[in-house]
């Protein structure tokens, strides 16, 4: 049986999904606020074709109905390749629906057109994409690898070939200093590309990432929960989506929502200003969860 390089990341919402490990490891691997892909056996790399369809073989069941490509950024894998994968999940599980994976937005950029239709066409149904945020100089800093411009492009990209998009953004990535240059920017970002799926993760400065480092010698420094919940009003309240879903219920959010836009918007921006009011935190979740490892 093909065994696991681990840790092996996915979002939340894959958890009873089949995972299937085609790549291990990412192939950007410079984030600075991200320690996911630090060790030693994540170095990135390529499964074997041979390797990944054992994976589905011995991994198959009709009990799945979604798939989730791991790891990284699985979507960097040579067009055909992943075609070939799609092909085989749906055939060895009879009830599949959906299939998806990571994807960094240089490599939806070095796909062609015809290269997205045939993932499409194949079975690709979702990518997700860590915006983190739309703020150039936020992005450049913390070494993203990718601009607004190119972001907002790769977002269109992929929704003109049918394949939907799920943007993670994270909350205090730009620090006290961008903290409101990177919300609203980050809300134009989300308007011009108009994702299906947003969702909201406030950071978390972990040992291992190279943030850590200008965390501890006070050259980065974190918002506090309440200039964090700011960006979250900043966001919601600036972002139009035309019938997309925008979640902030990742357990290391301090407020967590749950909504589709433009239906709740004006309820959501009203609970997050009702939460920025009262200064007791008794509509706040406890500190305590952000201690939480978690995987997303």
């Amino acid at each position: 049986m093909i065994k696991f390089e681990t840790p092996m990341f996915r979002p939340p919402s894959e958890a009873n999904s089949l995972l299937v490990q085609a790549t291990i490891g990412c192939s950007h691997n410079n984030c600075t606020y991200c320690a996911m892909y630090r060790g030693e056996n994540q170095r990135f790399r390529v499964r074997p074709q041979d390797e990944i369809f054992q994976i589905i073989d011995e991994l198959s069941s009709s009990k799945y109905k979604r798939a989730f490509v791991a790891d990284g950024n699985a979507l960097v894998m040579r067009t055909k390749n992943l075609c070939d994968i799609f092909k085989e999940i749906y055939k060895k599980n009879s009830n599949m629906q959906r299939i998806s994976l990571y994807g960094n937005v240089s490599d939806i950029l070095r796909k062609k057109k015809e290269d997205l239709d045939m993932l499409k066409e194949s079975g690709l149904d979702l990518v997700y994409i860590g915006f983190e945020s739309g703020d150039d100089k936020t992005l450049k800093r913390i070494k993203k690898g990718a601009t607004k411009e190119e972001t907002v492009e790769a977002m269109q990209k992929l929704k003109k070939s049918g394949i939907k998009v799920s943007g993670m953004v994270l909350l205090g990535v730009g620090g006290k200093e961008r903290s409101f240059e990177h919300a609203y920017q980050t809300a134009d970002m989300l308007s011009k590309g108009d994702p299906e799926y947003v969702g909201l993760l406030s950071l978390q400065v972990r040992p291992g990432a190279p943030l850590y480092k200008d965390w501890e010698d006070g050259i980065f420094e974190l918002p506090d929960k309440y200039q964090l919940l700011k960006e979250l009003e900043i966001i919601a309240e600036n972002t139009e989506l035309s019938g997309g879903y925008f979640y902030s219920n990742h357990i290391s959010n301090y407020l967590p929502i749950k909504a589709i836009f433009p239906k709740d918007k004006d309820e959501v921006v009203s609970k997050i200003k009702e939460a920025l009011k009262d200064k007791s935190g008794k509509q706040l979740r406890p500190e305590y969860y952000r201690d939480i490892v978690n995987q997303y």
